[in-house]
């Protein structure tokens, strides 16, 4: 819904978040699996530096703390 929102009120913000969130990973813990941010379901824009969320991994379905790290080939800082 959120994501609805900020794309019909700003669509060139909205096109930044995306590109910026896609390059945000969650890696589970306890398997390696790697998802990017957007495609978890979720918004980073200009975050800094690597955080742990509690969620449920979609490699080992298992509940964990999953790294949230920007990869190394798109960072800009």
């Amino acid at each position: 819904m959120l994501r609805t929102l900020i794309k019909g009120l700003f669509p060139g913000l909205m096109h930044r978040i995306e590109n910026e969130s896609r390059s945000w990973m969650m890696q589970c813990r306890k398997c390696g699996h790697e998802t990017s941010v957007w495609d978890y379901g979720g918004m980073r824009y200009r975050g800094l530096g690597p955080v742990y969320r509690l969620g449920r991994c979609r490699g080992c379905h298992r509940v964990s703390m999953l790294r949230v790290y920007q990869r190394e080939d798109s960072a800009k800082r």
